[in-house]
């Protein structure tokens, strides 16, 4: 099969190879020099990239989890979710290995922002296996008091952290804000930049969701709750069209690259989620119902299959899949799930935390 593909066109290799799962182009840098550098090529992996996050043609999504200690992974078939899976423990190569995780952000690309203990940051690729602890920000004054988000910044082709810290200087100036810094992948600095005109604490701490090149919060301005997106090609915040008055204290997520506010209901025990179909336009909010019979403290929606299956996190110790069809709910059976864990999901790519100029 080597001599085969290696009297191929450079071009045929390069479309084979870069519709491969990334444990396939692992072993395959080893083939030889050429492959090697071919994989490891910016455009390469660009390539790989567009193929695997495109909600259209990417079939397969994972899950993403840790109990602190150990990180694992779940298939799922975005065609019509499983109701048995098997969780695989991934071995991260010596002084890789993500520990302590407080928190999963949401993903970007793949890549994964935690959160550990002491709320630092770390980026986390769970298909290469390869991590990247960030710097502090030197802005932060009360890490705990504060929002982070992470996403793409395609003017400029870099991955961006940006954390909001609410602070009070009331005994000082008798004023209080939120300061904005923004951490860039390549440089891997931090920088301030204007303070949000936002009230972000009022929701508690979240993380930003990231569809259409910006991040997205709740927060207030005044008496009303409002969506506000970072736009991280300009780095400026605007705010977007809500679903409903009504859905006060919500919470995003993204579903197949769509923005989502989800709202938990207590009577009767319902999870209502609102998806922006089309970014931007208020009438293009599209609202379903999940029903559960157990009361759960917290819900999240994390994936949403092509047959409108809903996977959901429950109580951070249970993942239930939700069909509309049959209007139930069921725990996803899951062989290895460890008894409490933090948990996202993400696409397999090649694009490593470690990157700079």
């Amino acid at each position: 099969m080597k001599t085969e593909m290696t009297n191929l066109p450079e071009e045929i290799i390069f479309d084979v190879l870069s519709r491969l799962p990334v444990v396939s182009l692992c072993r395959f840098r080893c083939v030889s020099k050429p492959w090697r550098s071919l994989i490891s090529h910016p455009s390469f992996i660009k390539t790989h990239l567009n193929r695997n996050t495109d909600k259209n043609t990417n079939k397969y999504e994972r899950v993403v989890l840790s109990d602190h200690r150990n990180w694992y992974t779940v298939e799922l078939d975005s065609s019509q979710f499983r109701h048995h899976s098997v969780a695989v423990r991934l071995n991260f190569p010596p002084g890789q290995n993500p520990r302590y995780c407080e928190e999963i952000c949401y993903s970007c690309d793949g890549l994964v922002l935690m959160l550990d203990r002491r709320f630092h940051c770390c980026l986390v690729n769970p298909s290469t296996r390869e991590s990247r602890k960030l710097p502090l920000s030197p802005f932060t004054s009360h890490p705990g008091f504060t929002d982070y988000g992470f996403g793409y910044d395609s003017s400029i082709d870099d991955y961006k952290v940006v954390n909001i810290c609410y602070y009070d200087e009331e005994a000082d100036t008798g004023s209080a804000g939120n300061v904005v810094s923004v951490y860039a992948l390549k440089t891997n600095s931090w920088r301030r930049i204007e303070n949000s005109p936002y009230d972000h604490s009022c929701f508690g701490h979240h993380s930003g969701a990231f569809v259409c090149g910006a991040l997205h919060w709740v927060a207030s301005k005044g008496m009303d709750d409002v969506i506000v997106a970072l736009v991280l090609a300009d780095e400026k915040f605007q705010t977007l069209p809500s679903p409903a008055p009504d859905c006060i204290g919500a919470l995003l997520c993204v579903l197949r690259g769509c923005l989502c506010v989800f709202v938990q209901q207590f009577n009767p025990y319902c999870l209502e989620v609102w998806v922006m179909k089309e970014y931007g336009v208020k009438d293009s909010w599209m609202k379903f119902t999940v029903t559960y019979d157990n009361i759960y403290d917290s819900w999240r929606p994390l994936s949403l299959s092509r047959t409108g299956q809903v996977l959901l996190k429950a109580h951070g110790k249970n993942l239930v899949l939700f069909d509309p069809r049959e209007e139930e709910s069921k725990e996803l059976v899951v062989q290895g799930l460890p008894t409490q864990f933090e948990v996202g999901t993400y696409v397999e790519i090649l694009v490593s935390p470690k990157r700079q100029c």
